[in-house]
């Protein structure tokens, strides 16, 4: 791959597993980076992700930094968890809450594929740090867990119906690492159960390792 190129939120970038070690550059983006420099030393890489970004904003000021392209390349993205959590507890949520997160994520994919046609993309689902009890702060959920339960589900069939894109379900993988057990046994950061700690960040990057190759994943 001559280049990779990170889309999306606070699930790939570097701050929260940097606040919890104090150590730079071990957010999921930059560890897959890594990674891929081990095999090849001249891949590029370019990491527009930002913490707080909804599907929206990978829309009107991330790809909008994407340079055309034909060479290969790879791209991952991690969106669609922060338009849910501007809604959490929401009295009147909008309407088409989920089919509007889905729609923009398709169009995520479809500018990808315009700019980058040689491109293959790691699309990533949102991960439920109550580990499926819909149980955060003391409430129950459920409203919320239905939007991020069909919200998954179209991200799956949206990876399986793409030549070019293939599923991280980060959702999946991180079942069990959450409220649901011991803080020390955690993939969240310690500060807000949203966002990943340094040991997240690293299943994260090994996910999109293991997808890259069309290999399973192992957790250790």
């Amino acid at each position: 791959m001559n280049t990779y190129i990170a889309l999306g939120d606070s699930i790939s970038i570097d701050d929260y597993p940097e606040r919890e070690t104090g150590i730079a550059g071990i957010g999921a983006a930059s560890l897959f980076a890594r990674a891929l420099r081990e095999r090849d030393p001249a891949t590029a890489f370019e990491n527009l992700t930002v913490d707080g970004a909804t599907t929206d904003d990978v829309l009107r000021l991330q790809l909008p930094r994407v340079r055309e392209s034909q060479d290969d390349c790879i791209v991952t993205i991690t969106a669609g968890g922060n338009d849910l959590l501007l809604n959490l507890r929401a009295a009147r949520p909008p309407v088409r809450l989920v089919e509007g997160i889905l729609e923009r994520i398709a169009r995520i994919l479809d500018e990808v594929e315009q700019k980058l046609p040689n491109a293959l993309v790691l699309l990533g689902t949102i991960y439920d740090p109550s580990d499926g009890t819909n149980m955060l702060y003391g409430e129950q959920l459920d409203r919320e867990a239905k939007w991020l339960a069909r919200v998954n589900e179209g991200i799956r069939e949206l990876a399986a119906q793409r030549k070019n894109v293939r599923l991280a379900d980060i959702h999946e993988l991180f079942l069990g690492h959450g409220l649901s057990v011991p803080e020390g046994e955690r993939w969240y950061w310690s500060g807000l159960i949203f966002e990943p700690n340094s040991e997240g960040a690293r299943q994260v990057a090994k996910l999109w390792s293991a997808a890259a190759k069309g290999a399973p994943h192992s957790t250790s």
